[in-house]
């Protein structure tokens, strides 16, 4: 078996999505308390690296701009499968039809949510900026191996940090 060495992946993402009308978003009053529960249960911090400041909270079953053409069954069925915070388990015998509904809420920082830092020509750290499983690597890696630049750690810097703490 060979070794592949260590390399830099450079992707430009085309993604076409067809995002049907809806209404102008304004924070409703099931997110409101959303958020709130989210703090009352102490999840009021970034799921990925755990920061208390610049959150935000995504939607991460569906989009809200994509709720006008939610399957709320399946989209339930994910919430359930794919449950950061137990929400899905514990809420399960309630119907879902909204994307403000708790089980379709994940906490991130403003880096995990939207973030870019535009330094080194515009790589994204951010949910909506990166494909799923890079994204998440952040969460996963080792302590010191992100292999995703964060703001303001150049390409090489991150690389050298994988070097440091990759195994053998």
């Amino acid at each position: 078996m060979t070794d592949v060495k260590e390399h830099v992946i450079t992707r430009t993402l085309h993604e076409v999505v067809i995002t049907p009308d809806h209404v102008q978003r304004s924070e409703t009053e099931e997110f409101r308390r959303t958020k709130e529960r989210l703090k009352a249960d102490a999840h009021y911090r970034c799921w990925v690296c755990g920061a208390t400041e610049n959150l935000q909270v995504h939607h991460f079953g569906i989009e809200w701009s994509l709720a006008n053409i939610a399957d709320w069954d399946t989209v339930k069925a994910f919430c359930e499968e794919w449950d950061p915070y137990g929400y899905g388990r514990l809420l399960r015998n309630q119907p879902m039809n909204s994307p403000d509904d708790v089980r379709n809420m994940l906490v991130l920082c403003q880096e995990h949510h939207t973030g870019v830092d535009h330094a080194d020509g515009g790589s994204g750290t951010g949910i909506h900026e990166l494909t799923f499983p890079i994204w998440l690597v952040q969460k996963l890696a080792r302590a010191g191996a992100d292999p995703v630049p964060q703001a303001g750690e150049t390409v090489e810097l991150a690389e050298e940090n994988v070097k440091k703490t990759e195994s053998s």
